[in-house]
């Protein structure tokens, strides 16, 4: 079977036979411009590709110095705050060690040179300060007996705590609040005694100045004598003769 092909188209293709060429040469330029452009697309998304991976570098590098920078400002903070500490307790301990040198030395000071005053027993230091938790208040008071041929001084305590409660003066007890019972108040005292206590103040209850009274029997002839010291409020005292 032979194949035949229209006369027309023929003829058509014999007078127009330069457009063939032209054909497969535009074939060729559209197939060659498409394969530029799919490479100039490639070789954009993989400019791309780096940029965003340097980018990401960038990021992950700067986010590890970030966070060693952290690490070293916390470890920086907690040494100084670690020091800090340290050189508070130290203070803390210097100005214990003082007080403590102080008390010593003026036992014996009035035990050896007794210091003229009513009666051979003496108020001789109160010591105020802060407690073991928030609201709570430790106190010392050091008592002296000056008489050393005496062989004991009986003496009767109080501590009275003055302020205000809903706009109206009051007083308390403030051995009554540390503890303290009626018993307790009442003291033995050979050379020195020292008075040591715990307390929260009362709720609603603002501190004013604390009094301290001791009825003793160290009078001449064992008379009784009372002493009272007032001593201003303020959470944090020392008072020494």
């Amino acid at each position: 079977m032979k194949l035949r092909f229209n006369p027309n188209v023929v003829q058509w293709l014999r007078k127009h036979w330069w457009l063939l060429p032209l054909v497969l040469l535009v074939a060729v330029l559209a197939w060659g411009l498409g394969n530029w452009l799919l490479l100039q697309q490639l070789a954009l998304h993989s400019q791309q590709s780096q940029l965003q991976s340097q980018q990401l570098r960038q990021m992950e590098d700067e986010k590890v110095a970030a966070l060693r920078q952290r690490d070293f400002l916390k470890t920086e903070l907690a040494v100084e705050k670690n020091t800090n500490l340290l050189l508070q307790q130290d203070i803390k301990d210097q100005q214990q060690k003082l007080f403590d040198l102080k008390k010593e030395l003026a036992v014996y000071q009035k035990i050896v040179a007794p210091v003229p005053e009513s009666g051979t027993l003496i108020i001789d230091s109160f010591r105020l300060q802060h407690g073991s938790a928030v609201g709570r208040y430790q106190f010392s008071l050091l008592l002296i007996e000056q008489n050393k041929q005496k062989k004991q001084t009986r003496a009767q305590l109080e501590i009275r705590l003055k302020g205000l409660r809903k706009k109206k003066t009051v007083e308390v007890d403030l051995l009554k609040l540390a503890g303290f019972n009626n018993k307790s108040k009442r003291l033995l005292i050979k050379n020195f005694r020292a008075v040591e206590g715990e307390f929260v103040l009362p709720a609603g209850f603002t501190a004013e100045k604390l009094e301290v009274r001791l009825t003793s029997n160290s009078g001449q002839g064992g008379t009784t004598v009372q002493l009272k010291k007032v001593i201003s409020w303020d959470g944090h005292s020392e008072i020494l003769d």
